[in-house]
């Protein structure tokens, strides 16, 4: 009975392992906040700090990168800046990298460029792949508080090669005027002569939401769908819905407003939602999950109800003070199996290091929880940016710290992308 105790407590350890595919040192990158696979195998993303430049308003000093890990003949993950942002190009870049099908990077950044005094209101951005591993950098657009300014997240395309995204704030200034606005979802489209042009699709107000975080989610009938971080009946957030119209207009829908700040339900979702084949959303929110306290995070499945309706269903309530973690820290991805995966900032072995989870349908509706990671510092801390699958359905992901604590990172370490094998 013991040995059979131990095999079966063996085999739940073994169910997943992690691996630091690569530990940032500072001048290559601090706090990488996304990783994408690319096309040709590498993995890209960025770094919200860290490289070359010196940035006014970064307690660190340094403006972000985008970087390329390649596999190396010696089996080890082997970086490549692409580019060092210096201020007037951008800075801060939090969000997710796209891919086109050339293989050249689309993306985001926080602040920078010549709008919005000193800080800037951040810029859209164009990698091209040349020959010999060079890239070309260029601005695709400057936000300018009225069309949209802070865009967090990365961007997506649809079917004509034009990109979509959102920006945390401006646009309805008035309506959210603490914020700078309650926000955007923006269009930029190509003329097929380098020069693309920004319109935003719908600006927010406060009462349908306010403060998209997160990239938006297309259906099979070219709506986009996505998540405010405030506003909508409660002040906590919504999920919505943008249909468009004939002439290329867009009307908004709320699918769902979040409970007050100690509802059970969720609080502040800032991350995407993603579709199963039934046409269900799954997402997570930042707080919430218990009944009159803050909470720790859910995560959440909606159902149209019919109508016009949707229906929400809490997942998993996430709590700090266990080892499965609190403080969600990504959206979830779903698998063929229908099974989601995403990750906490806090909790796990080291109470605030974080863990990688996996939820499991049930019967009558229940879901179970795994713990296939948890962080411990030297493998990472605070994972956020999301998991990606690999090729081999292993999952892909990045640390904000954590890893190497040499000079600069110090005691705070500069973070890692790592591969989880479930």
């Amino acid at each position: 009975m013991g040995v059979m105790l131990l095999l079966a407590l063996a085999s739940h350890a073994w169910a997943a392992s992690e691996k630091v595919l690569y530990a940032f040192h500072g001048n290559d990158g601090w706090g990488p906040a996304s990783v994408i696979l690319g096309p040709d195998g590498g993995l890209y993303g960025t770094a919200v700090t860290g490289g070359t430049y010196y940035c006014d308003g970064n307690p660190y000093g340094l403006c972000g990168v985008v970087f390329r890990l390649a596999l190396g003949a010696d089996g080890k993950w082997h970086e490549t800046v692409l580019h060092n942002f210096a201020g007037s190009d951008g800075k801060f870049p939090a969000g997710a990298l796209v891919a086109d099908k050339a293989g050249n990077l689309y993306g985001t950044t926080v602040n920078g460029g010549p709008s919005c005094s000193q800080l800037g209101c951040g810029v859209a951005f164009e990698l091209v792949r040349g020959s010999a591993g060079k890239w070309t950098f260029k601005v695709l657009h400057d936000f300018a508080l009225s069309d949209g300014a802070n865009p967090y997240a990365g961007m997506i395309f649809d079917s004509k090669g034009n990109l979509y995204g959102t920006a945390s704030s401006g646009g309805n200034v008035s309506a959210c005027s603490e914020e700078g606005g309650c926000g955007v979802v923006f269009k930029l489209t190509a003329d097929g002569r380098g020069n693309w042009t920004e319109t935003v699709a719908y600006a927010f107000d406060g009462e349908d939401g306010g403060g998209p975080m997160a990239p938006l989610t297309f259906d099979s009938s070219g709506n986009l769908y996505g998540t405010t971080e405030y506003g909508g009946a409660h002040g906590t957030g919504t999920v919505f819905e943008l249909s468009r119209g004939a002439h290329d207009e867009w009307t908004e829908r709320v699918l769902y407003s979040f409970g007050d700040y100690d509802s059970r339900d969720g609080d502040q979702p800032v991350y995407s939602v993603t579709f199963d084949g039934m046409g269900n959303l799954y997402g997570t929110t930042q707080f919430g999950g218990m009944a009159g306290q803050q909470g720790w995070g859910t995560a959440f499945k909606l159902s149209p109800a019919g109508g016009g309706k949707w229906k929400e269903i809490v997942l998993r309530s996430f709590d700090r003070a266990k080892r499965a973690g609190g403080f969600v820290s990504s959206g979830v991805i779903l698998d063929a199996e229908g099974n989601l995966y995403g990750t906490t900032g806090s909790g796990g072995k080291c109470n605030n290091c974080g863990v990688v989870f996996k939820l499991t349908p049930r019967a009558k509706g229940k879901w179970g929880e795994t713990l296939l990671h948890s962080f411990e510092g030297s493998d990472g801390e605070g994972p956020i940016g999301g998991l990606t699958f690999d090729s081999s359905g292993r999952l892909l992901g990045s640390a904000s710290i954590g890893g190497y604590t040499g000079y600069p990172c110090g005691t705070d370490e500069c973070g890692v992308v790592f591969k989880v094998t479930p």
